[in-house]
C-alpha cells in the first residue's frame, strides 16, 4: 500500500507552489496573447495558416474494395487469389461477373 502524503504543507512549500502557479498563469496569458495576435495578422493578410490550407487539399478517400463472398473490406496491399477472411476465390467471381444472376425457382 502506498504511503499517504501529509495533508498539511509547510509555509515554504505553499510559497513555492503559489510561485509556480503564478508563473504558469503568466505563461498562459503570454501564449494566449501571442495566438490572438498571430490570428489577427493572418486575417489581415487574408490567409488562415498552413493547417487550413492543407485541409482544403485533402481528397475524399476511395471506398475500400470488398470481398464478394463475405463483403468485408480487403486489407491494403496486393490482392491474393483468395479472400483473407472467408477464403472466397476471386477468380470464381470474375468468371460470372458479366452474367446476370439466375432467378431462383419456387417449388
Amino acid at each position: 500500500m502506498a504511503a499517504r502524503r501529509s495533508q498539511t504543507l509547510s509555509a515554504d512549500e505553499k510559497r513555492v507552489l503559489l510561485e509556480r502557479i503564478a508563473d504558469l498563469e503568466l505563461r498562459m496569458r503570454h501564449l494566449e496573447a501571442r495566438v490572438r495576435r498571430e490570428a489577427a495578422e493572418a486575417r489581415a493578410r487574408g490567409t488562415t495558416g498552413g493547417l487550413r490550407a492543407a485541409a482544403r487539399v485533402v481528397r475524399p478517400e476511395r471506398p475500400r474494395p470488398r470481398c464478394p463472398g463475405c463483403t468485408l473490406e480487403l486489407p491494403k496491399g496486393p490482392r491474393g487469389v483468395e479472400c483473407v477472411w472467408c477464403g472466397f476465390r476471386f477468380d470464381a467471381h470474375e468468371l460470372f461477373a458479366g452474367r446476370q444472376p439466375r432467378a431462383h425457382k419456387r417449388r
